[in-house]
C-alpha cells in the first residue's frame, strides 16, 4: 500500500509542478537577469501549457462524442506490429542513423557550423590544444587578448573548466578532421543503445519501448542538442552505455559489469554529479531487484557485480584524478571549483554570481526546469509530464522496470535542485526516462489502464487492447480513455505540424548574429591577426582575470557592483603593483547598488557610473572607443589560429588600443593586422586597417608599424 501512495504522491507533485506557477518564488528584484529571464520563461510556458492543455481536451471531447476512437487504436495497433518486425539490431542501427542525420542536419542547416553556446567554444578551444599535444594553451605573456568566458590561466597555461572526457573526445575527432561530428556521433550512439536497451528493461512492453526508442530518435529535445558540441549529449550516450552494459550483466555474464564500470567512469569523467547518480541507477538500481526480487540470485551475485563495475571504472577515476591533479593541483578538485571557487560546489549557499541559493530558490528553478521539460520533450500542444503525473496518480501498478525508469527521471531533478545552475538543458540525461514514461502511460491511459496480454505489438493499456476495444463503454474509465486517444492523436498531429517546426524556427540565426560571429573576409592571403573591438566591460573582466588573477565569481560581482570607471582604475592598479589600491566594492553580495546608472551605450557595450562620477581622460577614451559599437571575441577566436597552433588561419585577438596591442604585433610580426568593429552604430562589424581604426577609435595615428 505505502509503495501505491509513494507513487500517487510523486504523480500529483508532479501535475503541481506541471501546473501551478511555483517559480514565483524566485525573488527576482535585484539585478539578476538569469533569474528574471527563467521566471519570464516560465511564464510564457504555463499559459503554453494551460491553454494547450485546454484546447486538447475540448477538442479530444468533442471528437470523442462525435467519432469512434477505435480506427485510432487500430493505427496504433499498426504501428507498433511494424515497429516490431525489425530486429533489435537492425531497428537500433536504424534508429542510430536517424538519430545521426537529425542532429547532423541541425548542425550544418540550422546553425550553419557555429556553436550555440560560450560552453562548446571553450570546450572546442581547449580541446584544439588536447589534439595539438597540449595540455593547455600557451597565452601567459598576454592572456586577456584570449581569455573567454567558462576559462581560465592555471600553471599549465589557458585551459576550460570542464573535465575530461566530452574533450579529449572532441579532441579524436579534431585529428580525424571531423570536429563538428561529435553531437551527431554521440546523439546516434544514444539512441541506438536506447532502443537495444528499453525493451530489455521493460520485457512485458516490447512494442511501447520501441516506440519510445523511436520517439528519442526524433524529438527536437535530443537533436537540437545533438547539432552542437555539448557535454550533455555525451554523458547521455555513455549513460546509455551503463544501462545496456547493466542489464548485459543482470541477465548474463558478469564480465558486462566490467563495461558497465567503465562506462560509469567516462559518465562521471564527463559530468560528473549526473555520473554518479545515474551510474548508481543503471547498475545497482537494475542488479538491485534481481539479487533481491522474486527470483534473487543472492547477496554474492550482487557483489561479484559491483566490484566487476568498480574494477572496470576504476582507470577511468585515475585519469579524471590525473587531470585534475594537473591542471587544478588537487586530483579531486574539478576545474569548475577552480575557476568560480567554492561557490560553484552543490548545496544551498551563495552561488558564484553573488545570490543566495536556498530551499526557496531550488523549489523555484525546479517547478521552471520540470514546467519546461513537459511541454519541450516532445513538443505537443499538452506537457507530457501531466500525462505521467495522471498515470501515476490511477495505474493500479507499474509494470516491470518502471522502478528504473522513475528512478532515471526523477532523481537527476532531485540533484539539480542542489546545485546553483538552472536550464533544461541539465536535465537532457533524464530525457529518455521521461519520454519513456510519457508512451506507457499515454498508452495507459488510453487503455483505461486495463491490462492485456498481447503479443509483441500490445502491452498493458496499448490502443487496440484491453477491456474498450470492441466498442466505447460510456462509463468514467471508457470516456478517459476514449479521450486520451484522441488526445495521443492531437498531440502527433501539433507537434508535427506546429510545436517541431516552431522549436527548430527559434534557433535560427538572425542576419545581424551571423554577421558578427562569422570570419570576415580579408583583403589579402597573407597571415593576419585580427584584433576584435570587443566591449569596456568584456576587457575589464579579460584584464581582471587575466593579469590580475582574479577567479571568475569575484569579476562578475565586481563588474556588477562597480562602475566602469572605478574598474578601471583599479585594474591598471593591479597591473602595476602598486599600493594601495583604489577603492571599490568587492562584496560578493546580491544586487546593484542603488546609485550605479546605465546610461544609453552602443550596440553590444554597457557602461555603469554614479551621477557626477568623473571620467578623466582614460576613462573618457575607453568610452569614445566603444561609441560604434562592440563584437565579442567567443564566437570568433575559436574559429582562427591560437598561440601554438597556427594553421594559416586569421588569429582573433581582444583590442585594447593602440599601447597594449603593441606586445601582440611584435609577438607576431609576420601577421598583417586588421581590427573587426563597426563603423557605424547602425551598421554590421567589417574588417578595418589597422592604423585606420586606431584613429578612429582611440585616436592614435601610425602604430602598426612603429617601433
Amino acid at each position: 500500500m505505502w509503495v501505491r501512495r509513494s507513487r500517487q504522491a510523486l504523480g500529483a507533485l508532479l501535475m503541481v509542478l506541471t501546473f501551478v506557477p511555483i517559480y514565483r518564488l524566485m525573488d527576482t528584484s535585484a539585478d539578476a537577469p538569469h533569474r528574471r529571464v527563467s521566471v519570464e520563461v516560465a511564464e510564457v510556458t504555463l499559459q503554453l501549457a494551460w491553454w494547450g492543455t485546454f484546447v486538447t481536451l475540448l477538442l479530444a471531447w468533442l471528437l470523442a462524442r462525435l467519432l469512434p476512437s477505435r480506427p485510432i487504436r487500430e493505427a496504433g495497433r499498426v504501428v507498433a506490429t511494424w515497429l516490431s518486425k525489425p530486429s533489435a539490431t537492425i531497428y537500433a542501427f536504424a534508429l542510430s542513423v536517424l538519430s545521426f542525420g537529425l542532429s547532423l542536419l541541425t548542425g550544418r542547416v540550422l546553425y550553419r557550423g557555429f556553436f550555440t553556446n560560450v560552453d562548446e567554444i571553450a570546450s572546442t578551444i581547449h580541446a584544439r590544444y588536447l589534439a595539438n599535444g597540449l595540455l593547455a594553451g600557451p597565452i601567459g605573456d598576454a592572456p586577456e587578448a584570449w581569455l573567454i568566458p567558462n576559462t581560465l590561466m592555471v600553471s599549465e597555461g589557458w585551459v576550460s573548466h570542464f573535465p575530461p572526457t566530452n574533450l579529449f573526445a572532441m579532441a579524436a575527432l579534431i585529428r580525424l578532421g571531423v570536429p563538428t561530428l561529435l553531437g551527431p556521433i554521440f546523439a546516434g550512439a544514444l539512441a541506438g543503445l536506447l532502443a537495444l536497451s528499453l525493451p530489455r528493461l521493460l520485457p512485458e512492453h516490447p512494442g511501447p519501448a520501441r516506440v519510445a526508442a523511436l520517439l528519442i530518435a526524433v524529438t527536437p529535445f535530443v537533436f537540437l542538442l545533438g547539432g552542437g558540441s555539448m557535454s550533455h549529449v555525451s554523458a547521455s550516450a555513455f549513460g546509455a552505455a551503463v544501462l545496456y552494459a547493466g542489464l548485459r550483466a543482470r541477465d548474463g555474464s558478469v564480465w558486462w559489469s566490467v563495461a558497465a564500470g567503465a562506462a560509469v567512469g567516462l559518465m562521471v569523467s564527463d559530468r560528473p554529479l549526473i555520473g554518479l547518480v545515474l551510474g548508481t541507477v543503471f547498475t545497482l538500481g537494475v542488479w538491485g531487484p534481481a539479487a533481491f526480487g522474486d527470483n534473487p540470485h543472492g547477496r554474492a551475485w550482487l557483489l561479484r557485480r559491483a566490484g566487476a563495475a568498480l574494477l572496470g571504472g576504476a582507470p577511468f577515476a585515475l585519469f579524471l584524478g590525473w587531470f585534475n591533479q594537473r591542471l587544478y593541483g588537487n586530483p579531486f578538485t574539478l576545474g569548475y571549483i577552480a575557476a568560480f571557487g567554492d561557490r560553484h560546489r552543490l548545496g544551498f549557499h551563495m552561488d558564484p554570481w553573488g545570490y543566495p541559493y536556498g530551499l526557496r530558490e531550488a523549489v523555484a528553478f525546479t517547478s521552471s526546469d520540470v514546467l519546461s521539460l513537459g511541454v519541450q520533450l516532445l513538443e505537443t500542444p499538452f506537457p507530457i509530464t501531466a500525462v505521467i503525473g495522471l498515470y501515476l496518480l490511477f495505474a493500479p501498478r507499474l509494470p516491470k522496470g518502471a522502478a528504473v525508469l522513475a528512478a532515471w527521471a526523477f532523481l537527476p531533478v532531485v540533484a539539480n535542485a542542489y546545485y546553483w545552475f538552472h536550464d533544461v538543458r541539465m536535465l537532457f540525461e533524464a530525457a529518455p526516462a521521461w519520454i519513456t514514461l510519457g508512451v506507457i502511460a499515454a498508452l495507459g491511459l488510453a487503455g483505461g489502464l486495463g491490462r492485456t496480454h498481447g503479443g509483441p505489438g500490445t502491452a498493458e493499456g496499448a490502443p487496440g487492447g484491453g477491456r474498450y476495444e470492441q466498442g466505447r463503454s460510456r462509463d468514467l474509465r471508457g470516456w478517459a480513455a476514449d479521450m486520451t486517444t484522441w488526445a495521443i492523436l492531437i498531440g502527433v498531429v501539433g507537434s508535427v505540424v506546429w510545436g517541431a517546426p516552431s522549436r527548430w524556427a527559434s534557433y535560427r540565426w538572425s542576419e545581424e548574429t551571423l554577421q558578427r560571429i562569422t570570419v570576415p573576409s580579408l583583403p589579402t592571403q597573407e597571415p593576419t591577426i585580427v584584433f576584435v573591438h570587443t566591449s569596456w566591460n568584456e576587457r575589464l573582466s579579460s584584464r581582471l582575470q587575466g593579469v590580475g588573477g582574479m577567479r571568475q565569481d569575484s569579476v562578475i560581482t565586481l563588474l556588477r557592483r562597480n562602475t566602469n570607471c572605478g574598474l578601471h582604475r583599479y585594474a591598471l592598479a593591479r597591473e602595476a603593483g602598486g599600493a594601495p589600491l583604489p577603492d571599490v566594492d568587492l562584496e560578493q553580495i546580491p544586487g546593484t547598488p542603488p546609485d550605479i546608472e546605465r546610461p544609453p551605450s552602443s550596440p553590444g557595450a554597457t557602461i555603469r557610473t554614479r551621477p557626477g562620477e568623473p571620467f578623466g581622460a582614460a576613462c573618457s577614451r575607453e568610452v569614445g572607443a566603444d561609441r560604434y559599437g562592440a563584437v565579442a571575441l567567443a564566437p570568433l577566436v575559436w574559429q582562427g589560429d591560437l598561440p601554438g597552433i597556427e594553421e594559416g588561419r586569421p588569429m582573433f585577438v581582444r583590442d585594447f588600443g593602440p599601447e597594449r596591442n603593441r606586445r601582440l604585433l611584435e609577438a607576431y610580426p609576420e601577421r598583417q593586422p586588421f581590427v573587426f568593429v563597426p563603423k557605424d552604430p547602425n551598421l554590421p562589424p567589417e574588417i578595418v586597417p589597422y592604423d585606420e581604426a586606431m584613429a578612429q577609435l582611440w585616436g592614435v595615428v601610425g602604430v602598426a608599424g612603429g617601433p
